[in-house]
């Protein structure tokens, strides 16, 4: 036996869609008040509510033709304008006032109906209503797409494709309105049925997952330089160096000074310029992140021979350039920095001390400048070393004097 579904219970279903993605919104908005669009995605589903309601009392024929086409025309055009200024500004986190022109295209609509009474005609109203909610709809999905380059979030996908079967929905129904007969209108509002509730679950899927990663984000940033923490670099550590990876640690010169003579809110300043130029100058490959007090880590995976010591000096030069601005007093900074490059069979708390004993021999041998220590040391640059402590001893007897 073959049920068939007449055109007003699927438009009862068809509203209750709405109505519950509205609640849905609205629960999670009062949850999370920070998240821009869910107010004004609500009132867009309550608009089409409203406007699927009145529609299915003009199927049963409790109401007359010009009053439920005309108010259910001109309440979901504007609902799918609204649809859009939610789903632009719940993906990029903004609210910008000249959204709201686009409100101006449902009322001009509704206007010409009007005026010219077109709304009475079924074909042509479904068409016009169809193509409105068409471009609104691929609109919202170009956002999210776009928007998706400052946040990668797997919802974020789902969402668009709901809302592009969405449209492609639209467009059966617009064939089926003019007897193409590629799917029944019928069967179409049917399945834009599950769609309305695909969208309401994967906005919801995507305010979680943005919660999630903000508060990821926050875990592992560093409080005062918005920079990677200790906690986030330890973790992205391989259990153990493979053989060619570099850790460098990096001190910045007389810190303390800094602290003594211009206050601890101008040390923290010299922090934050520090990192964040420190930051701009690295790239994706370079695992960096403050580790504690003036000191920072870099790991560099796979890293050759000469790259550990060139993405180091390109750091030290360009924090020999910045001059920290405190009132009128331009403060001067510099750094050391040390280097261990990983050998076979090294350990990583190793490798770590290695890279601290070589910024203690760059401290020791003037500030300002990178060293590099040998896990393998050759016969030379064991020379080398005792050379540089010499060098060491007659400069400190030298200031003794």
């Amino acid at each position: 036996m073959t049920i068939h579904v007449d055109l007003a219970t699927v438009l009862l279903l068809h509203k209750s869609s709405f109505f519950i993605g509205a609640l849905c919104f609205l629960y999670v908005r009062w949850q999370s008040p920070r998240s821009h669009g869910l107010g004004v995605l609500a009132i867009a589903f309550l608009l089409l509510a409203i406007a699927s309601t009145v529609a299915g009392l003009g199927e049963k024929r409790a109401l007359p033709l010009y009053v439920w086409a005309l108010s259910s025309f001109a309440l979901g055009t504007l609902g799918y304008a609204l649809f859009w200024i939610g789903i632009r500004r719940l993906s990029s986190r903004k609210k910008r006032p000249f959204d709201w022109l686009a409100t101006a295209l449902p009322m001009l609509l509704t206007a010409t109906a009007v005026i010219t009474g077109f709304h009475l005609d079924n074909l042509f109203r479904g068409s016009v209503f169809q193509f409105n909610s068409i471009l609104f709809l691929s609109a919202s999905a170009v956002a999210l797409v776009h928007d998706a380059r400052h946040e990668k979030l797997s919802a974020r996908y789902a969402l668009a494709a709901s809302i592009v079967v969405a449209v492609i929905l639209s467009l059966f129904i617009i064939l089926g309105l003019v007897a193409l007969k590629a799917i029944h209108p019928r069967d179409a509002f049917f399945l834009l049925i599950l769609c309305h509730f695909a969208i309401a679950l994967f906005t919801l899927v995507f305010v979680k997952e943005r919660a999630e990663a903000t508060l990821t984000k926050l875990l592992d940033a560093d409080a005062l330089t918005q920079i990677h923490n200790r906690r986030w670099f330890f973790s992205r550590l391989p259990a153990a160096p493979r053989a060619g990876d570099a850790f460098i640690i990096i001190d910045i010169d007389h810190f303390k000074r800094v602290n003594d003579t211009f206050g601890h809110a101008a040390g923290d300043e010299v922090l934050v310029a520090i990192a964040q130029k420190m930051a701009k100058n690295l790239g994706e490959n370079e695992i960096f992140a403050r580790l504690g007090g003036e000191e920072f880590g870099i790991y560099l995976p796979a890293a050759s021979n000469l790259e550990p010591r060139l993405v180091t000096e390109k750091l030290r030069n360009a924090i020999e350039l910045l001059n920290v601005r405190l009132g009128e007093t331009d403060i001067p900074v510099t750094i050391s920095a040390g280097i261990a490059i990983a050998s076979d069979g090294l350990q990583m708390n190793e490798l770590m001390s290695i890279a601290d004993t070589a910024l203690y021999s760059a401290k020791n041998l003037g500030r300002n400048r990178i060293e590099l220590h040998q896990t393998n040391p050759s016969a030379a640059s064991v020379a080398a070393e005792r050379q540089n402590m010499k060098l060491l001893r007659k400069r400190k007897t030298e200031r003794a004097a």
